[in-house]
């Protein structure tokens, strides 16, 4: 396994799906880097997608704009467009574009009260402030304008599920949204749900996301 770990990662950043993909790994399994590697990849190959990466930790986002940064100069012999990247908050607030944040650039250009997490706090029940958050702005927005071509969530184990479909629900078709998580670690204690639970229903009930038991040469 450790002798072919470089090998799956590489194939994890060039298949590429038109929709959902799913990245399960570890702590310490190159999650990070395979996301920062397919940010640079898909940006060579679509330099006019619009395109997010949003996480958990804050800390992240000097790091993703490092790796990103090197991986596309190695890649094309420039650094990478940042009119087209956002590495970007999952709640972000008003203020510059340091402070903005997925949920945040929902509520405005969706025309939506924004929350921040005092005023989550009081309305939501402990713990549930930006479930409910997300939720609330869901059930508001009844056809959201899309924000991005493309969307990569790292720690998703960390971030509600009412956030993840929030994420996509703000893309354009087909809806290219990359998710990792690390399913043994959540600072929740809650596991991740499968997919079809994920990304909530279609007005016939059915799932919008569902993934698949790909075949040997098809990604998932």
């Amino acid at each position: 396994s450790i002798a072919n770990l470089d090998q799956h990662q590489s194939q994890a950043v060039i298949e590429t799906v038109e929709g959902v993909q799913r990245i399960r790994g570890l702590a310490g399994s190159g999650k990070t880097i395979v996301l920062a590697l397919k940010v640079a990849y898909l940006h060579a190959q679509n330099p006019s997608w619009r395109i997010a990466v949003t996480f958990n930790t804050r800390s992240l986002k000097e790091q993703f704009r490092r790796l990103i940064n090197n991986f596309t100069i190695e890649q094309t012999g420039t650094e990478p467009d940042w009119e087209c990247i956002d590495i970007i908050n999952a709640w972000g607030g008003p203020g510059d574009g340091e402070r903005d944040g997925v949920y945040h650039r929902f509520c405005r250009v969706n025309g939506i009260p924004f929350l921040d997490f005092g005023a989550a706090k009081s309305k939501f029940a402990k713990g549930n402030e930006f479930a409910g958050a997300c939720s609330e702005a869901l059930a508001v927005a009844k056809q959201p304008e899309p924000l991005y071509d493309l969307m990569l969530i790292d720690e998703a184990q960390d971030l509600p599920s009412e956030f993840l479909s929030l994420c996509y629900r703000s893309l354009s078709s087909p809806g290219r949204l990359v998710y990792a998580y690390d399913e043994l670690q959540s600072l929740t204690g809650s596991s991740v749900l499968p997919p079809e639970d994920l990304f909530g229903n279609s007005p016939d009930g059915s799932p919008l996301v569902r993934l698949t038991k790909p075949s040997p040469s098809t990604p998932t």
